[in-house]
């Protein structure tokens, strides 16, 4: 009588490579399936932020400088998927050897920011709410990204910092994802904003923040729609507990990409597509105050 117990063992053995095979493939697909639905949403974005909200900004307020685009080199989602792959394996510095040869054939920082660590880090936190990575691999990975963040940045050309343009950016609460805010306080620091941020355990705190000090304007960011209802309460402690009064709100996150109307039901003044619009939008937003 055959061994049961021995020829299931020799299945075991002969299935388990071909299952690593397909799980392998399966989160191959997942990140090219991501990476490729992010850049068609930024994309389609794109054309929409110059097509239609920088005119109507302009119109609105003629003094608010909107340089005219620059031809420049743009990730595709190959390029995100590869490099996020490097940001999940154990070498470090294939991370950062990488990030500089994609300098040095022409892409500026600005358009890595945005084209491929801003993707990157959203491609790790789909594929963590899909499991197909862990606690620790989304951490470090995030983490090694705001280390390239941190080392490229631009702080040449700083103007002087308007007293106004003081900004309180923030994840909402409960948030995981907040890479996004690492983007967008880099930009809005290379264009003279003072800029305050962190992670929200709770609307309280954020309105405790914003009544201990003066800020024109406040960003909050969110990516699943399970915390509508604590940005909403957030946003409401912030207009409730502000020094300042006439304080200006904006939105950003996927959840707003995804879901526009979302927008006015959370009490926010505006949302931002991606950080160079939140820097027109939260001028936009110092500027109304000032002429009221």
């Amino acid at each position: 009588m055959p061994d049961l117990a021995s020829s299931a063992n020799a299945w075991a053995d002969r299935l388990a490579p071909e299952t690593a095979r397909e799980a392998e493939v399966r989160r191959a697909y997942a990140r090219k399936r991501s990476a490729d639905e992010a850049r068609e949403r930024q994309l389609a974005l794109s054309r929409v932020v110059q097509a239609e909200i920088i005119p109507r900004l302009r119109l609105l307020h003629p003094s608010v400088a909107v340089e005219k685009p620059k031809a420049s080199l743009k990730p595709d989602t190959e390029l995100v998927a590869k490099f996020t792959d490097l940001v999940l394996a154990h070498d470090v510095s294939s991370v950062f050897d990488a990030f500089t040869a994609l300098m040095s054939s022409g892409y500026s920082a600005e358009d890595l920011f945005l084209g491929l660590l801003a993707p990157s880090a959203a491609l790790l936190g789909r594929m963590w709410d899909e499991d197909l990575c862990d606690f620790i691999e989304v951490t470090t990975g995030v983490a090694r990204l705001q280390i390239l963040l941190s080392l490229f940045r631009v702080d040449n050309g700083i103007t002087d910092v308007d007293g106004n343009r003081r900004v309180l950016l923030m994840g909402a609460p409960g948030e995981r994802h907040t890479f996004g805010v690492a983007i967008v306080e880099q930009f809005m620091r290379k264009v003279g904003w003072e800029v305050s941020s962190g992670l929200a355990s709770s609307p309280q705190q954020i309105a405790e923040l914003v009544a201990s000090e003066w800020f024109g304007v406040v960003g909050l960011t969110l990516s699943c729609e399970t915390g509508i209802d604590q940005l909403a309460a957030s946003i409401h402690s912030v207009r409730q507990a502000s020094r300042n009064t006439s304080i200006g709100v904006m939105v950003g996150g996927p959840v707003f990409l995804e879901h526009p109307d979302l927008v006015e039901r959370v009490g926010a003044d505006a949302s931002a597509v991606d950080a160079p619009t939140a820097v027109l939008l939260a001028q936009r937003l110092i500027d109304i105050q000032v002429v009221c």
